[in-house]
């Protein structure tokens, strides 16, 4: 058996342009594109997802840590209004804050 490389991303735009007049949806047409911008830029060494960085640092400006009462709690999932925690305090880092990987940037900085 001998390997063939797959389709070249301009061949699968090709595809992507005949599947839209078919089966695909114009909003599944356009993630497709999406997705094959973001493989291009990765192929040319720009190596993260774009608006990755972004998304991240609009995350950290909500959910950042701020000492309260002996432990580190979360401003944005505890409510805090500048004065006082109107909602359920959580301990930092809170889920977003582990799913968004800012405990580790904390941690690298």
């Amino acid at each position: 058996m001998t390997w063939r490389p797959g389709p070249s991303l301009a061949q699968m735009r090709v595809l992507v342009d005949r599947a839209e007049r078919g089966p695909l949806s114009a909003v599944e047409a356009r993630w497709f594109r999406q997705g094959l911008e973001w493989r291009q830029s990765w192929q040319r060494g720009s190596r993260s997802e774009p608006g990755l960085g972004q998304l991240r640092r609009r995350l950290a400006a909500l959910h950042r840590p701020m000492p309260r009462g002996g432990i580190e709690v979360c401003t944005e999932c505890s409510g805090w209004d500048g004065s006082r925690c109107r909602g359920l305090v959580t301990e930092w880092p809170c889920p977003t804050a582990e799913a968004a990987g800012l405990d580790e940037q904390r941690e690298a900085a």
